[in-house]
């Protein structure tokens, strides 16, 4: 390198936010920066010259090295990847390292340099996240159904007569503590996807019958909104797939209740079934008061709710998401304020 060549590539590498290594052919440690020194514990003096798998995985096994195993498999494109290194004091940490392996002409390994950052916190977050809200939601659980049953007793008569203001008012709290049940139950099912990952449980599936079968149970709540639902299907029959039903009617079930709950009265709801060649697609196309683009590259995240006064938990959208492409389908949607909303789904009509 030429002096202001050395000069630039210092200054760069001591600024990097995260660790920089730069290892030999053997994977000896050939340079070390100053934020490597911080996550690691070592001082660059202690570690230059020496083995960069013994120093940071504790190891002499070449596998256990996310770098040279990218090396021995002659990939030559930058990678990120997790692993565990070991810092000065013993301890185990995780980080994200990018990785890049070099090659002579000849396809030799000569090196490599490994750039990554401490995410330990962010992993012990994560797993404290994960186990908070299954333990929240069960928890919450059992008295919402201790306090139904009480409430069904009490409008059954079976503890003596109510005024009709005192069954009024009752009504009113259970219906109040079946939404929180609902919530309850969509926190659970949230949390049973995250913790695992989702693997469907597929066997024949007729979709046709099961989109009809959700425009059979809405229609009565939309009725009372004089919402008009129809449902457009091909004249030919569209082969049985093969899916998990349970899990697909919740999908189908969901973008219903959305297209009602957001359209206003007097409207139409349309669902659409097309054959497509590999594929068969649902559309679910409403006249409601749409969403606007600044919402829209979220509104399949968890949580995310669209204005504070939407109710629900905000998972209905992610859970379907999770649902459809675990069966290697996609899931997106078309909207503007004042012009309604088509939420589109496609599947593959055989395994892939």
């Amino acid at each position: 390198m030429k002096i202001e060549e050395c000069q630039i590539y210092e200054i760069i590498k001591n600024s990097l936010p995260i660790g920089f290594t730069l290892v030999d052919e053997e994977g000896v440690i050939v340079d070390f920066n100053p934020k490597a020194e911080v996550i690691t514990g070592y001082l660059r003096n202690e570690v230059i010259g020496k083995s960069h798998l013994e120093i940071l995985h504790g190891t002499t096994d070449k596998e256990a090295c996310p770098l040279f195993q990218y090396a021995l498999q002659k990939k030559q494109q930058t990678a990120a990847v997790e692993t565990n290194i070991k810092q000065k004091n013993g301890e185990l940490i995780t980080i994200v390292a990018s990785i890049s392996p070099f090659f002579d002409k000849d396809q030799n390994f000569i090196g490599g340099i490994e750039l990554f950052r401490d995410i330990t916190q962010i992993k012990k977050l994560e797993r404290e996240r994960k186990n908070i809200l299954p333990m929240f939601a069960h928890d919450m659980k059992n008295p919402v159904i201790t306090a139904g049953g009480f409430l069904s007793r009490l409008l059954s008569g079976k503890v003596g007569t109510l005024t009709e203001q005192q069954m009024n008012n009752l009504h009113t709290i259970k219906e109040e503590l079946t939404k929180v049940e609902e919530l309850i139950s969509d926190f659970l099912e949230f949390s049973r996807f995250e913790a695992t990952e989702y693997r469907p449980l597929k066997s024949a599936f007729n979709i046709e019958e099961a989109v009809n079968h959700q425009i059979d149970i809405i229609r009565l709540e939309a009725e009372e909104k004089n919402i008009q639902i129809s449902f457009e299907y091909p004249e030919t029959l569209i082969p049985v797939i093969s899916a998990d039903g349970k899990m697909m009617e919740r999908v189908i079930a969901n973008l219903l209740d959305n297209a009602l709950k957001y359209s206003p009265n007097d409207t139409s709801v349309l669902v659409k079934l097309n054959d497509w060649n590999l594929e068969v697609q649902v559309q679910v196309i409403d006249g409601g008061v749409g969403i606007s683009e600044a919402h829209l590259p979220y509104i399949f995240d968890a949580f995310y709710r669209v204005s504070r006064d939407s109710e629900g938990s905000g998972l209905g959208l992610s859970i379907a998401k999770e649902i459809i492409e675990a069966h290697g389908g996609k899931i997106w949607v078309q909207s503007a304020p004042g012009m309604g909303s088509t939420f589109s789904f496609t599947l593959p009509k055989a395994e892939r």
